[in-house]
C-alpha cells in the first residue's frame, strides 16, 4: 500500500470517529433540517452547554459543519449533504438489527 492509500484511511477514520460519540450524533440529528445556534442545540439535544460547544467546534474543525452569522448569533449547519445520508443509512441499519433481535 501506498503512503497516500494511507492517508486517505488515516482521514476517512477521522470522520467515522465522528459519528462513535452519542452527543454528536445528536447533534448531527438535529441539525439534519436547518441550521441552529448553540442555545437551540442545547435546548433540543438536552446536553450541557459545554459539551455542545466542545462537540461543535470539534465537528468544525474537521470540516463536517459550517457556521454563519445570524444577527448576534453564530449558527451551524451540515456542511456536506452526504453526512445525512450516513446518518439515513445508520437509521435503517439499526432498525434492521432491532428487528432481527424482536424476531429471535
Amino acid at each position: 500500500m501506498t503512503d497516500e492509500y494511507d492517508l486517505e484511511c488515516d482521514l476517512e477514520c477521522e470522520i467515522c470517529k465522528i459519528f462513535s460519540s452519542p452527543s454528536r450524533l445528536k447533534i448531527l440529528i438535529n441539525l439534519d433540517k436547518k441550521s441552529l445556534n448553540v442555545n437551540e442545540i442545547v435546548k433540543k439535544t438536552n446536553l450541557p452547554q459545554p459539551v455542545v460547544s466542545q462537540h461543535l467546534s470539534m465537528m468544525k474543525l474537521r470540516k463536517i459543519l459550517k457556521t454563519e452569522k445570524q444577527g448576534s448569533f453564530v449558527h451551524y449547519k451540515i456542511k456536506y449533504p452526504e453526512i445525512l445520508n450516513v446518518l439515513n443509512m445508520m437509521k435503517k441499519i439499526r432498525r434492521k438489527i432491532k428487528n432481527e433481535n424482536n424476531g429471535d
